[in-house]
């Protein structure tokens, strides 16, 4: 007792004891990887992201919400994308761990992505999410500089970053103009600047979202970075411009019509350029890039209904498409450590690992929208909140691109599943066969009994329009 009289009680505070595991996270990596130590600092950073998880975990089952410095906020919706950002990088970190040309280098840059993605789903002010988006940029470009053949993607993506990064500085300098505040939280002011604050909000994080027009350079960065890069760039990354784009849309432009009306003709030309381009993809990572524009486009629809249930859905489909998108870049770094990065080049895998090819199997079918799958419980809560907006049509045309993409999606599946001479059963790494196992397991059960899942989101969604 008199030990704790003496400590401060923020000490005692489970919210600060989270801020202090996430800057213990960041110092242990930067003192380990002075020792250049891989096994250590694998053991230090999958232990410490596993005690951030659980945490995080507690936090949501017991309902915590506080503030932390005033700057940021723990809640339902800071919870929801802080703990599956969290589980998405630790099992990017175990694809890393086999392929990376230096895992310490990996852990040590990722580690502050993931401080920068905290930051920007718990911002309480537009300063904080631009801090927080510049956290993130900033070590993802490095993470893909690793490979010594990625200079060019990494300097498209700084690029990316760069305009993503100008964009949003210049939306903040005309919100504040304005509203004379920085405050994520619902202006009743209307008038031009902030419809323009407001499209440049939405440019800006379109960019981080792979939004269409703003998606030019995404296909070059996937195709030329390493797959455990890619892994984290489309399925983490991409995963926080959506976060930070409900936080905008919903927390202060919710009362504008102009900002929703451009999200549904976001949504179409996304879906539409990213399935049909996708078409005409041999190699299998840049057709991952563009099927993953035209899901950003599925995903948008959900937000143009600006309703509580469309962003329910939004929020499923996004644990949906990232395990999924993880669980295929662990397929992909298998067969880009063998020189096989064609779709063609997939013919056999059925030979070397009937796992592999199943789950690859699955994982495709539910990015179509197979049922039973995460990706058909996603598509079909998005299409049901676009027919509850009176946006049938846009729920149309998203059952119109999930026919087309089945014509890109069958040919991976049926190249697996085709026979070739002199192929045999090829040893996997333990750590990957891990990851795809964990990411279909999470495929099928909320594909099964996705409840537990629609539950959490529904109190996300709840949340954020309780809090606009």
């Amino acid at each position: 007792m008199i030990l704790q009289s003496a400590i401060p009680s923020a000490l005692f505070n489970l919210p600060h004891v989270f801020a202090y595991l996430v800057a213990i996270l960041v110092a242990g990596n930067l003192m380990i990887r002075m020792k250049h130590n891989n096994r250590v600092q694998f053991l230090f950073n999958g232990a410490a992201m596993l005690a951030l998880l659980a945490l995080l975990m507690y936090f949501m089952a017991s309902g915590t919400t506080a503030t932390i410095a005033g700057l940021f906020s723990i809640n339902p919706f800071s919870l929801y994308f802080m703990a599956i950002f969290t589980a998405g990088l630790l099992l990017v970190s175990l694809i890393a761990l086999p392929y990376s040309r230096d895992f310490g280098d990996f852990a040590l840059m990722a580690s502050m992505s993931l401080a920068g993605m905290y930051m920007v789903v718990a911002a309480n002010s537009l300063i904080t999410l631009f801090i927080g988006l510049e956290l993130v940029s900033i070590p993802s470009v490095f993470i893909v500089l690793l490979s010594r053949r990625s200079l060019e993607a990494a300097a498209k993506l700084f690029i990316t970053a760069s305009i993503s990064i100008a964009l949003f500085s210049f939306a903040v300098v005309m919100f504040y103009g304005a509203t004379d505040s920085f405050t994520i939280s619902h202006q009743a002011q209307q008038g031009p600047f902030i419809a323009l604050a407001a499209a440049f909000f939405i440019a800006s994080l379109g960019v981080e979202a792979s939004a269409f027009p703003f998606n030019v350079l995404v296909p070059d960065v996937y195709e030329g970075s390493p797959a455990y890069a890619v892994a984290m760039l489309g399925g983490i990354n991409k995963k926080l411009g959506f976060a930070a784009l409900l936080q905008v849309l919903i927390l202060i432009f919710i009362g504008l019509h102009s900002a929703f009306v451009i999200m549904v003709f976001l949504s179409v030309l996304t879906m539409f350029y990213g399935n049909i381009v996708a078409l005409m993809q041999k190699n299998f990572k840049r057709m991952l890039a563009y099927s993953s524009i035209g899901q950003a486009g599925y995903m948008f629809i959900g937000m143009a209904t600006g309703s509580a249930g469309g962003i329910s859905a939004t929020l499923f489909q996004i644990f949906a498409h990232m395990f999924i998108f993880i669980g295929l870049l662990a397929i992909v770094a298998w067969l880009e450590s063998r020189n096989r990065n064609e779709v063609d080049d997939m013919i056999g895998l059925h030979q070397e690992s009937r796992f592999m090819a199943f789950a690859l199997t699955v994982f495709l079918l539910s990015l179509v929208g197979l049922p039973f799958t995460t990706g058909f419980v996603g598509k079909f809560l998005l299409f049901v909140s676009a027919i509850n907006a009176n946006l049938a049509w846009l729920a149309l045309l998203g059952i119109i691109n999930s026919v087309i993409s089945i014509y890109y999606y069958a040919r991976p599946i049926m190249a697996a599943y085709t026979g070739r001479a002199g192929a045999a059963w090829v040893k996997s790494n333990t750590a990957v066969l891990g990851v795809i196992a964990v990411c279909l397991a999470l495929t099928i059960l909320f594909g099964v009994y996705p409840q537990p899942l629609i539950s959490m989101v529904n109190g996300v969604g709840a949340y954020l329009f309780a809090h606009q």
